[in-house]
């Protein structure tokens, strides 16, 4: 055998079943780096590849990471036009902002909740929407115009030099929120647009398209600076959710596929986000040209293993996870974390590639360390390809 491949070439040859050397190893570690490294940055993620043999897959942001401005935001990127009135007060580990946002075309009001990282809410807490800005179809034009001015304020990184400042020691990925993660999902509530997708379908529509539109443009601009691989967190979109199939069928595939349309327009691979239910879904992922999916979270907070998704994706899709992050790396012991990354290598890797050996979400803060080094040590042992039957 020839030298060994590059990260970024190993992870590029299980996504395409052209036949790693072997099996990537990209576990979502980001909660554990918080607590252990103070960071997340990409230097960390580097020195880790060569601690642990960690092929990691590194998303740098195309443009904005939210599509909205969230609460104590740097608004002078906002064009002059739109003026933001913030308020704060403090109730004990949670900071309360107050916002009124004034734009060309009406007025918008919210009120979040802001949980202080590391406090009684955890390392990483969500923050806690009270109010959200949009109350009904009057108030898509404003948000479309507060959209449109944070947006068009961002610029989008220049992939190819990025990727070679890396060299091959991981796979850059330009990661975006879809149109209803952190974006129309956060401008209104979840359980009123599914009442509104029966009441008011167009409504919820033209309140998605507001953030679709320049989740294409920022697309569109990371694949002309040479991304690989387009990342897009849809896990708002996840059946966990508690959407029915015709809600996703009608509201959410046709973008998502417009989407996959345009990066492999543009020769790029498309990396799919969903930490939820796949039963449902995940056959129509790769019928619709999902090249890769995470995070195939496993029963009981998913509701396929891998092996069942194995089946269902064939060779059209990579899957990335499958092994739980809680029951398995947490809470487990080094045994049984060497077990089940033996059994998810059996069970998803073919020798073609098809798998990339990782966790049903980040490796969590609360993760003993021993555990986390033998999920890496398992790693080493089982990575090998299963010989062609």
């Amino acid at each position: 055998m020839g030298s060994a491949m590059t990260s970024r070439e190993r992870l590029l040859a299980a996504i395409r079943f052209q036949g790693p050397d072997r099996v990537p190893v990209s576990p979502r570690i980001w909660r554990y780096l918080l607590k252990h490294e103070d960071t997340q940055k990409q230097k960390v993620y580097l020195k880790y590849a060569q601690l642990y043999r960690l092929d990691p897959l590194l998303a740098l942001p195309a443009g904005r990471g939210h599509m909205l401005p969230g609460p104590g935001a740097d608004y002078g990127a906002l064009t002059p036009e739109i003026r933001v009135d913030e308020r704060r007060e403090t109730r004990g580990d949670l900071t309360v902002f107050h916002r009124t946002i004034e734009t060309p075309a009406g007025r918008l009001t919210d009120e979040t909740h802001v949980p202080e990282p590391g406090g009684e809410y955890g390392i990483a807490p969500n923050d806690l929407i009270k109010e959200y800005l949009v109350k009904g179809p009057e108030d898509l034009p404003a948000l479309e115009r507060l959209v449109t001015a944070w947006t068009g304020a961002a610029r989008v990184p220049d992939y190819r030099a990025r990727a070679a400042e890396i060299d091959g020691r991981a796979l850059l990925c330009a990661s975006m929120q879809s149109a209803l993660s952190h974006n129309a999902g956060d401008a209104y509530p979840l359980m009123d647009m599914m009442v509104d997708m029966r009441l008011r379908p167009q409504f919820v529509h033209d309140l998605v398209d507001v953030f679709h539109r320049p989740l294409m443009d920022a697309t569109r601009q990371a694949l002309e600076r040479g991304a690989e691989l387009i990342y897009s967190s849809t896990f708002f979109e996840s059946m966990s959710m508690g959407w029915s199939p015709a809600m996703h069928r009608e509201f959410f595939l046709p973008r998502i596929k417009a989407h996959i349309d345009m990066v492999h327009a543009g020769g790029a691979l498309y990396h799919l986000y969903d930490d939820g239910k796949l039963a449902l879904t995940l056959d129509t992922y790769c019928g619709i040209g999902v090249d890769l999916i995470s995070t195939v979270c496993p029963p009981p907070s998913g509701d396929v293993t891998l092996g069942q998704a194995r089946e269902i994706a064939g060779t059209r899709t990579c899957l990335n996870g499958g092994i739980d992050t809680v029951n398995t790396v947490w809470r487990g012991t080094p045994e049984t974390i060497d077990a089940a990354v033996r059994d998810a290598i059996r069970d998803a890797a073919l020798p073609e590639g098809g798998y990339i050996l990782g966790t049903s979400d980040s490796i969590t803060e609360e993760a003993p360390e021993e555990n986390f080094r033998a999920f890496f040590d398992a790693a080493d042992r089982y990575s090998s390809l299963p010989a062609a039957k």
